[in-house]
């Protein structure tokens, strides 16, 4: 006589993980949220300008809080040149990553919050495996990604409500005169995210796998003293550098001078190079975003009327980032491309975004290959 056996589907622990890491990873993003408001808004509004006793100080503050988190907390987070991990991790590690994390970005690190979810969905999806009894990788394995979607999701819960993501003054029909315009935009800013990620591998592969002071030190000098000078040369304010700058993305088509979104760009790169290269915790695709938009915006405003419109070359520009800062599947680079045209506008965006997220993903990733040398 044979017993048979069943086997239990993993498709309810799935959907637990996911749910609980959806409003887990709500409010980790509300937290990471209040406290850069708080340090790099609210407190700042006291002064005419930031001094840069301020800036410095936290950017070096944050710097040595993260050296001691990872050397005697916990050092179980990874590199954000590496992009979105996603496995099980413990309560405990967790501790140390998330400690880690919030430093980094309270301390005005440009990196954003995505990883910080994604941390958090994944430890919610291993604690559900376990709690459930499921013993098979396989299915450890799909919890944990599931725990990780739903937290990572949390990211689109307040902009979708609010419509926060909308550029304002998207065309009411398809530009078709504009798609050409598109390839040139996505080619440039795939090649500058590219190159501040390379700049980011290079000094990953010499500082090694441990946090090292003296470069995090340095590193959030570099940060603060960008910030402070496009503050005093622009007079625009030190957010436009300093920590990740996604929610700054629909500020942008409010600056019209093309020597102050330049100097934007440049600044704003060269802080994310160095924040994502030198040891700190945090997202890599955020502030890649708003680099994306402002080289949209810089091509728009450089080429006038005969150019794409701003709202246009904004969204390819975001788009294009995204693809560049990490591998992606065709399927995924489509998915994109149409989302993120409706969210930044209208439908009538959507072909742009498709056409940037295109030409994006055919480029090479050199920063990639120096990561793996």
């Amino acid at each position: 006589m044979t017993t048979a056996t069943t086997t239990r589907r993993p498709l309810p622990a799935m959907l637990v993980a996911a749910i609980i890491g959806l409003v887990l990873g709500y409010v980790v993003l509300e937290i990471v949220n209040a406290g850069i408001i708080a340090i790099w808004e609210t407190i700042p509004e006291n002064w005419a300008s930031t001094p840069a006793w301020y800036v410095l100080g936290l950017l070096v503050i944050a710097a040595v809080l993260v050296f001691v988190i990872r050397k005697y907390v916990g050092d179980a987070g990874h590199s954000p040149i590496g992009g979105i991990k996603v496995s099980s991790i413990t309560p405990k590690e967790y501790v140390g990553v998330i400690l880690a994390i919030f430093a980094s970005l309270w301390g005005g690190v440009v990196l954003g919050p995505e990883v910080a979810l994604v941390t958090t969905g994944s430890m919610v999806g291993g604690l559900v495996a376990k709690r459930m009894h499921f013993t098979d990788a396989t299915d450890q394995k799909k919890i944990v990604g599931f725990g990780a979607l739903g937290a990572i999701l949390a990211l689109f819960v307040g902009p979708i409500l609010s419509g926060s993501l909308e550029l304002g003054g998207a065309p009411e029909s398809i530009e078709v005169d504009q798609l050409g315009w598109a390839i040139v935009v996505a080619l440039i800013v795939a090649v500058v995210v590219t190159l501040a990620r390379t700049v980011a591998a290079l000094l990953a592969r010499a500082t090694g796998s441990g946090p090292h002071l003296p470069i995090l030190i340095a590193a959030s000098l570099i940060v603060g003293i960008s910030a402070l000078i496009v503050q005093s040369r622009t007079g625009e304010g030190i957010l436009f550098i300093v920590t990740s700058g996604e929610e700054f993305i629909t500020k942008l088509p409010a600056l019209t001078t093309v020597s102050t979104v330049l100097a934007i760009i440049i600044f704003k790169a060269i802080a994310y190079a160095v924040s994502l290269g030198s040891g700190f915790r945090g997202g890599p695709f955020f502030p890649a975003m708003f680099v994306g938009a402002a080289v949209g915006l810089l091509i728009s405003l450089v080429m006038g009327d005969s150019g794409p419109s701003v709202p246009a070359a904004i969204v390819v520009g975001v788009i294009a980032s995204l693809i560049a800062t990490a591998p992606m599947k065709w399927w995924i680079v489509i998915v994109l491309g149409v989302v993120l045209g409706l969210l930044f506008g209208t439908w009538t965006l959507v072909p742009a975004a498709l056409v940037g997220a295109i030409v994006a993903r055919l480029i090479p990733r050199w920063g990639d290959k120096v990561t793996t040398a």
